[in-house]
């Protein structure tokens, strides 16, 4: 015989409401406090957390765009692939590169076809289609630019995705880019002779400068990125003079106009705040924004080998008439020449960085300290088509195919003891 349930313990079953809106009402209005402050705690947690996301994309919506998405893939995936060989190689995914600059742990690098991040051991963090003709790269702390000198796109992007995509209606000549991610392109416009411009992080236009009286050959900012060096040049009958403009970013006022006569500007960088750097063909300049020029080093163009600039050091590589000496190379630190530095072959090119400075030769490469003093020597770079420099001393060889990092402990790096 089936026991029935007494009317007592019917009495003590509840019923829980099928109604999601009924059960929470019951919840809201239980009589005992701890449950209605979790019920309250929950819904304010519940809304926090809607907001918080609403913010989140609003704020970094390019993270998903088919561009962001794609490229955050491609990191995942190549960071859970295992590479074979050696883990300071990196091999360009195309099996060749245009141009290349140091980016945050790896390099970045460009063909015609694409833009990579790529990191030692062949890991790419991130492939952008680029379709140039001749891509050049410029990288700082945060972001790189990629342009394409004689066509019309350039393309600014961080390590996750591009910020800001530019097709002009005018060719490029050249560009630079600013320490904080504003970038400078120089063109060829219609109408006029040349035009410089200056766009920020989102590529929005903030400053322009058009001339029918100037050909402007580069342009630079300063490392505040609020005043902008101009080195252009014009013709006075069968006499070139060349002037270096100082623009106000924010305002577009002219600050100083500096008259080089009779000679030509070749290039143009600004490694600290009112004080610029200009290669021309007599030689080397040091222009203050205030006007001041300074002829600091007098040199035919002939005789000039190779010239680099990075932050706030430059380093120009000359030939020399010095006995025992093949050439010579003058530094600029902080505003200041030094140098010359006799050098037994003749560069292929040179790199600095705030270590030092590194020497491509046809037996290698030789890594030098602030002082110009040598340090160390690797005679694997031989074949090596540029050289790049990091803060901390290890030395980024570029090869046709690959990159390779060497460092004084490297297997085939030699220290160099005798240094007369």
């Amino acid at each position: 015989m089936n026991e029935q349930q007494s009317p007592k313990a019917k009495q003590n079953i509840v019923r829980f409401p099928s109604s999601r809106r009924e059960r929470q009402r019951l919840l809201r209005e239980n009589k005992d406090p701890r449950v209605r402050i979790t019920v309250l705690l929950r819904t304010v947690c519940g809304w926090l957390l809607v907001v918080c996301t609403f913010l989140f994309l609003l704020t970094n919506y390019r993270m998903l765009t088919p561009t962001s998405i794609r490229s955050m893939v491609e990191y995942t995936v190549a960071g859970l692939q295992q590479h074979e060989g050696d883990i300071t190689t990196i091999n360009y995914e195309n099996g060749t590169f245009s141009d290349a600059a140091l980016f945050e742990a790896g390099l970045a690098y460009a063909d015609n076809d694409s833009l990579f991040l790529a990191r030692p051991g062949s890991v790419t963090t991130m492939r952008q289609t680029l379709g140039y003709s001749s891509p050049v790269v410029e990288t700082n702390d945060d972001y790189v630019l990629v342009y394409d000198r004689g066509g019309v796109g350039a393309m600014l992007t961080n390590s996750a995705a591009p910020v800001a995509q530019l097709t002009l209606s005018s060719s490029i000549i050249t560009g630079t880019l600013g320490q904080h991610g504003q970038f400078v392109l120089v063109t060829d416009e219609q109408g006029y002779r040349t035009a410089v411009t200056v766009y920020d992080t989102s590529g929005e236009e903030v400053f322009k400068y058009q001339s029918s009286e100037y050909y402007i050959v580069s342009a630079s900012l300063s490392p505040d990125e609020k005043t902008l060096a101009v080195l252009a040049f014009r013709q006075d009958g069968v006499t070139l003079t060349s002037h270096v403009l100082f623009y106000d970013v924010s305002s577009g006022e002219l600050d100083a106009d500096v008259t080089l006569e009779d000679t030509l500007g070749m290039t143009l960088c600004y490694p600290e705040n009112g004080t610029a750097a200009v290669l021309c063909d007599d030689g080397l300049y040091l222009i203050g924004s205030d006007g001041a020029a300074e002829h600091v080093l007098t040199v035919a163009s002939t005789d000039m080998i190779a010239f680099t600039a990075q932050d706030d050091i430059l380093a120009l590589a000359t030939r020399s008439y010095t006995s025992g000496a093949r050439s010579d190379v003058y530094m600029v630190r902080g505003g200041t020449l030094s140098g010359p530095y006799s050098l037994s072959e003749e560069p292929s090119a040179l790199a600095v960085s705030a270590s030092g400075a590194a020497v491509l030769s046809a037996s290698g490469v030789t890594v030098y300290d602030k002082s110009f003093t040598p340090l160390w020597r690797n005679t694997e770079a031989v074949g090596a088509r540029r050289v790049l420099l990091t803060d901390d001393g290890t030395l980024c060889v570029l090869y046709t195919k690959n990159a390779r990092l060497f460092t004084a402990r490297s297997e085939h790096s030699e220290e160099i003891t005798d240094v007369t």
